[in-house]
């Protein structure tokens, strides 16, 4: 990542005396960058702003600046949040995090394909709707994308083997609701269990949520002895909009 910082921005910013990782001259910088995708600019006025739109480069600044991604105060800035800024900005999905042997990460829209086939594997829809139709499937995502991931910084996320580098299952959050698949060759050997614990302290870690929960189809039965191995404990039922049966609803307290 290169990071473009004035004078003025760089006496604002918490890592100032890191000089070595900034391009200090920022009408330098733009002339040398060749990568749009790989810089994000520290902006101290509208007019770096409007540049930086100009030349497709993700921007951060103070409220005065008019930019997307705006601070209160550029002393609150780190590099863990510039990256995500200039991954956002450039459509490129965060990593989320990973367990002893998976990978947790945003969709981008290059996984369609691995989706439908995990999706296409024996029971993988038995308990959770289909996907649509390619073209409507692509269209949703790209809105889940931009609202969910951009506004709320989670969602349903993708589940990779470390081991083979391969889409193994979908798990995360939409509000304060849990869900996840796994393939069913990686079912009953601990994948699950391990990706929901990640999820639950992620949960507890990064959101002001007090209690976590999941709607489980009461023939769902791994579904629901994981449920219960996690600490969630059945709390009445809630419409099914599947079938005329209900689904059992199922809590957590994270606080």
């Amino acid at each position: 990542m290169i990071i473009i910082i004035d004078e003025a921005s760089a006496k604002l910013a918490s890592f100032y005396y890191h000089d070595e990782i900034f391009k200090p001259q920022w009408r330098r910088a733009v002339e040398m960058t060749s990568a749009p995708a790989d810089c994000i600019w520290i902006v101290s006025n509208r007019q770096q702003k409007q540049i930086a739109d100009s030349l497709g480069i993700a921007s951060v600044g103070e409220p005065q600046c008019g930019t997307r991604y705006a601070v209160e105060s550029l002393a609150e800035l780190d590099i863990e949040y510039l990256e995500r800024v200039r991954r956002r900005y450039n459509h490129i999905p965060w990593d989320i995090g990973e367990t002893d042997r998976c990978l947790i990460r945003e969709l981008s829209l290059s996984d369609l394909p691995a989706l439908y086939e995990l999706y296409d594997k024996p029971g993988m829809t038995d308990f959770v709707e289909p996907l649509y139709d390619y073209e409507t499937e692509l269209e949703y995502q790209k809105a889940y994308i931009e609202s969910m991931y951009g506004f709320y910084e989670y969602g349903m996320w993708l589940v990779f083997s470390k081991e083979t580098g391969k889409l193994i299952g979908r798990a995360g959050l939409e509000h304060n609701e849990m869900g996840y698949m796994i393939a069913p060759e990686f079912q009953n050997l601990g994948y699950a269990t391990e990706v929901c614990r990640f999820i639950v302290d992620y949960a507890r870690k990064n959101t002001d949520f007090e209690e976590l929960y999941c709607r489980i189809d009461e023939k769902n039965v791994a579904s629901v002895r994981l449920a219960k191995r996690l600490g969630f404990v059945r709390n009445g039922q809630i419409g099914n909009e599947r079938n005329t049966g209900g689904l059992d609803r199922y809590v957590l307290s994270i606080r």
